[in-house]
C-alpha cells in the first residue's frame, strides 16, 4: 500500500536534472507491477486540476515551475518531470509504455505540463485522494488501472525512501538534497534497515557503513560510541545530533555525562562523512551522527511490540500516530517504550522507560510547527569497565578472565540517568522561493554514578586487582537554536539554491563528587560483598560554554552540474571553574570555516564529485606562560563517484579521501616548561588519514537485497615531539569488510518468511598512541529470519515475528587496551526475539 507524503506548502522546487527517481518497474532489476514517480516531497508544487475525482480533495492551486525536457519515451518523460516539479506520480507500469512525450521548455503548471505529456497517450492525471501528487488513469478512468504498489514512505523531513534505500537527507546542506547531488559522502540507515538488522540504538545501525567503527571501547551500556574516519563521533565526543541540533555533552570536563537516544523512538541515522563545521559549529574532522526521532504522520498507523533476548531482556513498545482532525491540519505521535535487562556482565542489569510525544500543526500550506518533547529514565548499571591488561591482553599463570567479570561491588554499582528535551520545529515559506525555518531546543540530563573500579594493574600475585570507589552527581543542560532563510532563485542559467542562517547553543555543566575506599578483588575467584567507604558528596566544578555561528551556503545548478559553496564564521567561549582550589579559566575562540563541492550528473546515474572541506574545535587549557591553545583544525579533501540508475532502488558509493588535523597537544620539547608541575604541552601535532570506501545498498530482486561495504584506512602522527611520531592512530582498523545478504523466500515455498545473514570483518588495530596494544582482527557474523503471519492467515494481517542474532558464534574478543589498566571486551552474542502488530 502507498504511504502518502507529508503534506508540505508548495513552492518552486530546485531543479534536479537527475533528482532521484523511483520507477518500480522500469528497469529488469525490479519487475515489480507498477511504477512510481517521486521526488521530494518537501519541494511539492501543485496546481489547480480540472477537476477532482468524486471523494477526492482538490490539488490547492500553486505557481508554475520551470520544466526542461527533451522528447523521451513516456514513462522516462514522467519520471523527470516529477523530479522537476517535485511531485509524485503512480501508476501501472504498462500505462503508455509505447508512447512517446514531446520535449517541454518554459514555465508550466503541474496539470498543465502533465496534459502536455500525456497528450495522444490515452491516460490522463487526476490528483491523489490526499490532495498531494497524481495518478495515472486510462481515459475513460477505470477504477482497476491503478495497481498496488511497495511500501513508499515520506520520513519527517520530506525525505524520500523506500525500503532499506533513502534518496535524500537534508543532514548534509540542511536543504531538501538527494544525496546523489550531495559532493560529501553520506550514508542513512532508515527505520526498515534498522529493523532489518536488529538495530535497538545508533551504533548498532551503523555496523555495515563504511568508515564508520563502532565499540572501539568495548560494551558500554552508557552512550553510542562511535567514530567516522578515524576521529569519535559518538556520545561522548558529543558529535552525535538529535534532529539537526547538538545535545548538551562531556566536552566541558564532565566525562560522565553523555546523552544516548533509545533507537526505538528514531526515523533515521545519518552519517556524514568528513568536516561539517560549515553548518554545525565545532565538529571533528571525522564528521557526525544526526540521528532523526520519529515526527507525527499524515495518515493513521499504529505499532505495538514486545521483544526479549539471551540476556532477559523484557521489553514492550508502542507506536501511534496520525491525524487528529479531518483536514490534516493537526497531527501526533506518541512513541513510547519501556525494559529491562540482563547483561554480558556479571551483577549488571538496565533498565529503561521512554515517552516521546509530538505534534504538529499546519494551518496552511505555508506554514507548519511541530512540537517535540522527550523524557528518557535509565536506572541500574554499568556494563563499562576498566580491565587489568594482564588477565585480558596478557596471560597470567592462573590464564585469563572472561568477558563476564565484574571488578566492581553488586551493592555499589549504579549509573542512573535521567534525559528530557522540549523544543519544536518551524518553517514558513514567505513566497513560493522563499522559506523560513527553525529548530529549537532545551535539554537536560541529570547522572548519578557510583562504582568500585580499579586502581592500577593486577598485583605481583597476578590475582588480586587494588579498588577504589567514587561517585559522581552531574546535571548537564542546554539550549540550542538554528535560523536559516532558504531562497530559491534564477540567475541567467543558473538555479540556485542559498541559504544563511545563524546557530546558537549554551550549556552549563555541574559536577559533585565524591572519592572512597574499597577493598581488593581475587579476578579469577571473586568474592563480593567487602565495605565501601565514602566521602563527603561535594560541588567540584563548573563549566559553561556557548557558540554562536554565522553560516551561508549556496548550491548552484547549471545543466548537469551542481556546486556547493558554503562559509562559517565561529565564536565560541568556555568557563570554568574548579571549586576546591577556586581557579576560573576562561577561554575564547574564533574560526572560519568552508567547504567547496562540485557534482556532475550523467543520465546513466553516475555522478562523480569532489569537495574539499575545514573543521575546528576548540581546546581548554594553556601551554607555558599561560598561553591558551588555539583550536585544532582539520581539513580534507575528498573524490568520488555515486551510481543510482534511474528507476532503480539502488545506489553506490565510491569514496577516496585524504584528512589532516593540526593543532594537536605534544608534550613540550623543554623539560624545564612547566605547567601546573607537570610538564607543559604545545600545539605541534599532526594527524593524517587517508582513506577508500566503498559502500552499497541495491535491490538485486525483488527477493535478494545486499547491504555492503569496504573500507581501507591509513592514519599516521605525522608530527610530534614525542615517541609516537609515525604511529598509527589508535582504534583506527586499516581495513573493514561489512556484509549483509537478505532474501525473501518465494511463496510457493514459505510465503512471508525473509532470512538475512551479514558478516562483519575487521582487521587488527592498535588501541593506544604509543602502538604497544595491537588487538588481533576480528570477524563476527550475523543472521536474522523474519516471518509475516498474514501468510499463514489473513487474520493476522499486521503482525510480525523476527529473530536476530549477533556476533551468532560467540566469539570473545578485546575491542582495544590503550593501558595497563584500561581494556575492553567487546560485545558477545545476542539473539532477540520480537513480536510486532501493525495496523
Amino acid at each position: 500500500m502507498f504511504s502518502s507524503p507529508v503534506s508540505r506548502p508548495p513552492r518552486i522546487a530546485p531543479r534536479r536534472p537527475l533528482a532521484l527517481a523511483l520507477a518500480l518497474a522500469c528497469n529488469g532489476l525490479v519487475g515489480a507491477p507498477a511504477m512510481l514517480l517521486a521526488t521530494a516531497a518537501e519541494a511539492q508544487t501543485t496546481a489547480q486540476p480540472a477537476s477532482p475525482a468524486p471523494g477526492q480533495r482538490a490539488v490547492a492551486p500553486g505557481p508554475t515551475v520551470r520544466i526542461q525536457l527533451p522528447a523521451l519515451p513516456l514513462r522516462e518523460a514522467l519520471l523527470r518531470f516529477g523530479q522537476q516539479a517535485g511531485i509524485t506520480i503512480i501508476g501501472t507500469a504498462d500505462l503508455g509504455k509505447d508512447h512517446s512525450a514531446p520535449a517541454l521548455d518554459g514555465q508550466y503548471r503541474i496539470d498543465e505540463g502533465l496534459d502536455r505529456l500525456l497528450a495522444g497517450s490515452g491516460l490522463r492525471a487526476r490528483p491523489n485522494a490526499n490532495g498531494e501528487g497524481y495518478r495515472l488513469e486510462p481515459l475513460p478512468p477505470s477504477s482497476d488501472s491503478v495497481a498496488a504498489l511497495p511500501p513508499v514512505a515520506v520520513t519527517a523531513d520530506g525525505m524520500r525512501e523506500i525500503g532499506t534505500l533513502s534518496f535524500d537527507s537534508r543532514a548534509g546542506t540542511k536543504t531538501d538534497t538527494p544525496l546523489v547531488e550531495t559532493p560529501q559522502s553520506i550514508s542513512v540507515v532508515n527505520r526498515e534497515m534498522m529493523d532489518m538488522l536488529g538495530a535497538t540504538n545508533s551504533a548498532d545501525a551503523l555496523r555495515y557503513s563504511a568508515g564508520v567503527n563502532i565499540g572501539g571501547y568495548g560494551v558500554d551500556s552508557r552512550v553510542d560510541e562511535i567514530s567516522v574516519r578515524g576521529f569519535r563521533t559518538g556520545s561522548f565526543a558529543n558529535n552525535l545530533y538529535l534532529d539537526g541540533l547538538r545535545p548538551p555533552g562531556s566536552s566541558s570536563g564532565a566525562t560522565a555525562s553523555a546523552t544516548q537516544f533509545d533507537g526505538y523512538g528514531l526515523e533515521r541515522v545519518e552519517v556524514l562523512r568528513g568536516p561539517s563545521s560549515v553548518l554545525y559549529g565545532q565538529i571533528a574532522p571525522g564528521g557526525l551522527i544526526n540521528v532523526v526521532s520519529k515526527h507525527p504522520t499524515d495518515h493513521a498507523r499504529g505499532e505495538v511490540g514486545v521483544a526479549t533476548d539471551n540476556n532477559g531482556l523484557a521489553r514492550f513498545n508502542g507506536d501511534v500516530s496520525g491525524p487528529l482532525d479531518e483536514d490534516g491540519k493537526w497531527l501526533y505521535r506518541v512513541v513510547g517504550t519501556a525494559y529491562h535487562s540482563n547483561t554480558q556482565v556479571d551483577h549488571v542489569d538496565l533498565n529503561r522507560v521512554m515517552i516521546a510525544p509530538s505534534l504538529t500543526w499546519r494551518p496552511s500550506w505555508r506554514t507548519q510547527l511541530t512540537l517535540l518533547a522527550n523524557y528518557q529514565q535509565d536506572r541500574g548499571g554499568s556494563t563499562y569497565q576498566f580491565l587489568p591488561a594482564h588477565g585480558t591482553y596478557y596471560s597470567t599463570q592462573y590464564g585469563k578472565f572472561g568477558s563476564n567479570r565484574f571488578l566492581g561491588e553488586p551493592g555499589f554499582n549504579r549509573y542512573d540517568r535521567t534525559q528530557s528535551s522540549l523544543g519544536y520545529e518551524f518553517s514558513h515559506a514567505f513566497s513560493d522561493s522563499v522559506k523560513f525555518n527553525q529548530k529549537l531546543r532545551y535539554m537536560r540530563v541529570d547522572t548519578d554514578n557510583a562504582g568500585v573500579n580499579r586502581s592500577g594493574d593486577l598485583l605481583s600475585d597476578g590475582r588480586t586487582l587494588p579498588r577504589t570507589a567514587s561517585s559522581n552527581e552531574i546535571r548537564s543542560e542546554g539550549f540550542t537554536m538554528d535560523n536559516n532563510v532558504q531562497y530559491d532563485f534564477d540567475l541567467g542559467p543558473t538555479r540556485n539554491t542559498l541559504l544563511t542562517g545563524v546557530d546558537y547553543r549554551t550549556q552549563t555543566i555541574r559536577v559533585a563528587s565524591a572519592s572512597g575506599k574499597a577493598g581488593t578483588l581475587d579476578v579469577f575467584d571473586p568474592v563480593y560483598g567487602g565495605p565501601v567507604t565514602m566521602g563527603k558528596m561535594t560541588p567540584s566544578r563548573r563549566a559553561d560554554s556557548n557558540q554562536t555561528g554565522l553560516y551561508a551556503q549556496d548550491q548552484l545548478r547549471w545543466g548537469r552540474w551542481v556546486a556547493t559553496f558554503g562559509l562559517r564564521h565561529d565564536w565560541s567561549e568556555d568557563n570554568s571553574l574548579v571549586r576546591a582550589t577556586g581557579v576560573k579559566t576562561r577561554y575564547t575562540d574564533e574560526a572560519t570555516t568552508w567547504r567547496t563541492g562540485l557534482v556532475y550528473l550523467f543520465d546513466n546515474g553516475f555522478a562523480p564529485y569532489v569537495s574539499y572541506a575545514t573543521s575546528f574545535e576548540p581546546v581548554n587549557g594553556v601551554g607555558y606562560g599561560g598561553t591558551p591553545f588555539k583550536p585544532t583544525k582539520g581539513k580534507q579533501v575528498e573524490a568520488g563517484i555515486k551510481f543510482q540508475p534511474t528507476g532503480s532502488r539502488s545506489m553506490v558509493t565510491l569514496s577516496a579521501y585524504e584528512i589532516r588535523q593540526q593543532n594537536i597537544q605534544t608534550p613540550d620539547p623543554d623539560p624545564t616548561h612547566l605547567c601546573d608541575g607537570s610538564q607543559c604541552y604545545v600545539q605541534t601535532g599532526e594527524a593524517r588519514v587517508r582513506g577508500l570506501e566503498l559502500e552499497g545498498n541495491a535491490v538485486l530482486t525483488d527477493q535478494w537485497t545486499l547491504i555492503a561495504s569496504g573500507t581501507l584506512m591509513d592514519s599516521r602522527v605525522t608530527k610530534s615531539n614525542s615517541t609516537d611520531l609515525g604511529n598509527q592512530l589508535p582504534r583506527v582498523p586499516k581495513r573493514t569488510v561489512n556484509l549483509w545478504l537478505d532474501y525473501k523466500l518465494p511463496n510457493d515455498i514459505l510465503p512471508g518468511v525473509s532470512v538475512g545473514a551479514g558478516m562483519r570483518h575487521t582487521s587488527g588495530v592498535y588501541g593506544d598512541t604509543a602502538n604497544q596494544y595491537h588487538m588481533a582482527a576480528v570477524t563476527l557474523w550475523d543472521a536474522a529470519i523474519r516471518y509475516d503471519l498474514s501468510a499463514l492467515n489473513p487474520a493476522l494481517k499486521g503482525l510480525r515475528f523476527s529473530l536476530n542474532a549477533t556476533n551468532l558464534t560467540d566469539k570473545e574478543y578485546l575491542a582495544s587496551c590503550s593501558g595497563v589498566s584500561s581494556c575492553y571486551y567487546g560485545a558477545r552474542r545476542s539473539v532477540t526475539a520480537n513480536l510486532n502488530y501493525a495496523w
